[in-house]
């Protein structure tokens, strides 16, 4: 992100496309990696190995250049689900994984709006513990049974945290949460699955984070 705001401005960023950022977002963010749109073929999208690839790719590169801490980037939830899903999941993340101080910095260019009528009350939401339930209740909603979608699991698990979300009628009306990773923040053990023990380690000494902080990895 670094060179590219440097020669082009903040212009230059995919995800200036769908939120507006102040000058003072990115300052505050420091050196980071935006991520944009990632694609897997349709007869991959069931195995879990090409994204692995995909993370550990991601890994390899924060491995050998350790002082991109953040990632950032949009994160999808496709128009294929109901829109109760889609309201139900932005709410939930509101609730468990919106970032507030970073929400005063970004804001979403073509905002969600719900087009179904909620049927939880905000207490029935607030009382939904954790990904694996909310993603029950969402395959109970939809026809085919699926949950949560997978890449974004990946990010809230990696402590991923939402100001804001888009829709994006350039992507078939997705509706995309922006998300930020601080990298420094995320347990130890999903560290070294995807940037291998001694490159983690390396990553968290450059930072000067005490390993004996850190959960133990499973």
């Amino acid at each position: 992100m670094d060179e590219i705001v440097r020669k082009y401005g903040k212009q230059g960023l995919y995800t200036q496309q769908l939120f507006r950022y102040r000058t003072r977002l990115l300052q505050s963010m420091g050196p980071a990696i935006e991520l944009g749109r990632s694609f897997i073929c349709g007869e991959f999208q069931k195995s879990y190995s090409p994204l692995l690839l995909l993370w550990k790719g991601i890994g390899a590169f924060v491995g050998r250049n350790p002082g991109y801490r953040v990632l950032f980037g949009p994160v999808s939830t496709s128009n294929d689900y109901h829109s109760a899903s889609r309201r139900l999941l932005v709410n939930f993340l509101k609730a468990d994984r919106f970032d507030a101080e970073l929400a005063r910095m970004v804001r979403p260019r073509r905002p969600f709006r719900a087009t179904s009528r909620m049927r939880w009350a905000a207490s029935d939401i607030r009382s939904i513990r954790g990904l694996d339930q909310i993603s029950e209740v969402i395959e109970q909603i939809e026809a085919d049974h699926k949950g949560v979608p997978i890449l974004l699991r990946q990010y809230l698990k990696l402590g991923g945290r939402l100001p804001g979300f888009n829709v994006d009628p350039g992507f078939n009306n997705a509706l995309d949460g922006r998300i930020l990773v601080d990298l420094c923040a995320t347990d130890l053990k999903f560290l070294q699955r995807y940037m291998g023990k001694d490159a983690a380690g390396l990553f968290l000494d450059f930072h000067r984070v005490r390993l004996h902080d850190w959960r133990r990895a499973s």
